[in-house]
């Protein structure tokens, strides 16, 4: 009788377990139906966050992505990878929000100076990173943007790391252009040509060298001073040194 029972049991488990199999088997197919068969998982909206230089609608051509694509058809890598071609794209992030939405997040490179060479200026980041190239001055509007020149190299690609001949002195021009900016002070051109010489040019008839560019927080705030002071003696021309250990000068030009 025992037996007979057991035997029953064993029975009613293989059923239960048939119809579990069944059920999760029906469950499978329905999803799979759903998810791949159907437009419910297709691509109808793309959100792009973080971008004030690269518009919404670039963003989404250059990545690759497919309206009414199947969302899982969609490469994240293949996605970054295109979006990464742009230079302006500093860092990307790509994920999928379900049913039909792909979330893009990036961060963009900021404009920090603008390079003469040749007939044309290279605009770079603040990693010497070179964002694209300028015919004419006149598209310069960035008020950020600091003429740099003193650099030697032959050539560039946008895209990649401006490769000059002294790294050092990139290094610390974009330093000083990062400071001025800090301390808002206006220039119209930076030269590096001699680097144990920098000169900032503040106006046509203005001028004020730097020496190496060691102490830059303290000389730039000294500078701002001088700088007030001129402007209420209506002084518009002349040389600021502050190359030198000690006081700085002015001395006025004919």
């Amino acid at each position: 009788m025992c037996r007979y029972n057991k035997d029953i049991d064993k029975n009613v488990k293989r059923k239960k377990n048939a119809m579990i199999f069944m059920v999760m088997l029906l469950l499978c197919i329905v999803s799979f139906i759903i998810i791949f068969k159907t437009d419910l998982f297709t691509v109808k909206y793309v959100e792009v966050g973080g971008n004030h230089i690269v518009t919404k609608d670039e963003i989404i051509n250059i990545s690759g992505i497919i309206f009414g694509n199947h969302i899982f058809k969609e490469n994240i890598n293949s996605i970054k990878s295109n979006l990464y071609r742009n230079p302006y794209i500093k860092t990307v992030q790509v994920k999928r929000k379900l049913p039909n939405k792909i979330i893009i997040s990036v961060v963009e490179r900021e404009e920090a100076a603008a390079i003469p060479f040749m007939n044309e200026f290279l605009i770079i980041d603040e990693d010497g990173m070179v964002l694209r190239s300028s015919r004419s001055n006149t598209s310069l509007d960035n008020e950020n943007l600091k003429i740099i020149k003193g650099f030697e190299f032959s050539n560039f690609m946008e895209g990649a790391i401006l490769e000059v001949k002294d790294k050092s002195k990139l290094k610390k021009a974009l330093e000083v252009a990062r400071k001025i900016n800090e301390n808002q002070i206006v220039i119209t051109e930076l030269d590096v040509s001699d680097k144990k010489d920098v000169v900032v040019k503040l106006t046509n008839e203005l001028i004020c060298r730097i020496g190496e560019g060691n102490n830059l927080n303290y000389s730039l705030k000294v500078l701002k001073k001088i700088l007030e002071d001129l402007k209420q003696k209506n002084i518009i021309r002349g040389v600021i040194d502050m190359s030198h250990e000690g006081y700085p000068s002015y001395r006025p030009v004919e």
